[in-house]
């Protein structure tokens, strides 16, 4: 049974509604969006595979949403062959300043994307398994990709870069509660936050450092204001 505080299954599918339309990567006037419970339900359709999996990451976001159930089908324009797949994401791959796309290998069968090779950090290495799930008639991505140590960042500068995106992220309510510490190219984040929300925020803002090979999420839930 839900408690008086909190949020009705209405206000939960407003937001989610609201969070869908707000991420421009979306198409969201074809997602339906139904809650009961604090369970979202997605259905419709999406053009992409990825379209999919950040409607589902958009809806976890909102709060008060206690599962997430996807049943959103991917509906593609057009059949597309492994070849015209191929093409796209080493063209994506050759014009993203955030790849270096001369030491990746991109392999394509039945629609499965494998990538392989070496990259300079956590932060390139996402980024090119985000141009491979946004290519058209994608149904998978398989990563194979090493991240070469020998370009390690100074600790000092992956600290601050750390301490920089988390006191940006307006996901996090106060930055300052959180204590960051690097090791070599390990961050462990320790402290306190308010919501389950912020946690991942501030994990996420440390994976997605260049640099970063490992985090270790120390950051427990403690509301400074609890609810009465």
């Amino acid at each position: 049974m839900r408690s008086e505080d909190s949020r009705s299954d209405e206000t939960i599918a407003a937001d989610v509604r609201e969070a869908l339309r707000w991420d421009s990567r979306l198409t969201a006037d074809t997602i339906r969006v139904d809650v009961l419970d604090g369970i979202v339900t997605l259905s419709g359709n999406v053009r992409l595979l990825a379209e999919r999996n950040l409607a589902a990451a958009d809806a976890w976001r909102v709060k008060g949403v206690r599962q997430v159930i996807d049943d959103l089908a991917v509906s593609p324009s057009a059949e597309r062959t492994d070849a015209d797949i191929l093409a796209d994401v080493e063209n994506s791959l050759a014009f993203d300043h955030r790849v270096d796309a001369g030491d990746l290998v991109v392999q394509v069968a039945d629609g499965v994307i494998t990538l392989s090779g070496v990259v300079g950090s956590t932060t390139e290495r996402q980024a090119a398994i985000e141009d491979a799930w946004f290519t058209p008639g994608v149904v998978a991505v398989t990563d194979r990709l090493d991240v070469n140590g020998s370009r390690m960042r100074p600790e000092s500068e992956i600290l601050a870069s750390v301490r920089e995106a988390i006191t940006r992220d307006a996901r996090i309510a106060d930055a300052t509660r959180i204590s960051v510490s690097v090791a070599g190219d390990q961050v462990t984040l320790s402290g306190g936050v308010d919501r389950p929300e912020e946690r991942r925020a501030a994990q996420d803002d440390a994976w997605f450092t260049a640099g970063v090979r490992s985090v270790t999420n120390h950051l427990i839930i403690s509301p400074l204001n609890p609810p009465a």
